[in-house]
């Protein structure tokens, strides 16, 4: 991810399951699940709909939420963030994070687009 933003679409399916909407990606659709505090982040941004468009960046932007690094995930992989002056506690992105921003960023800063 580079100092410009991107844009990324989630879907929440019938049986709750929120997924990143990644056409490209080369491995199964299992993999682009959010869970594990994702899930909940994407209910908040949402607002009780089933797609959500979010907007994210490794540089501060107005009126951006904040998730900061706060360990890489061992053995399962993956990295764990604690979101800034949230409710949510903690946020667990798996590695297809890798394939979306190239990296685990030590703070990405996002808002949902209305």
């Amino acid at each position: 991810m580079s100092a410009d933003r991107n844009n990324f679409s989630f879907y929440k399916e019938a049986h709750g399951t929120w997924y990143i909407d990644l056409p490209d990606y080369p491995g199964p659709k299992g993999d682009l699940a959010m869970v594990a505090g994702a899930d909940d982040m994407l209910d908040y941004l949402a607002r009780g709909g089933k797609r959500v468009e979010v907007e994210m960046s490794e540089q501060p932007f107005a009126g951006a939420l904040i998730l900061e690094l706060v360990r890489m995930g061992e053995p399962g992989g993956g990295a764990y963030y604690k979101p800034v002056n949230h409710s949510i506690q903690s946020v667990w992105l798996c590695d297809v994070t890798l394939f979306a921003l190239q990296k685990f960023p030590e703070m990405i800063y996002f808002r949902a687009i209305e």
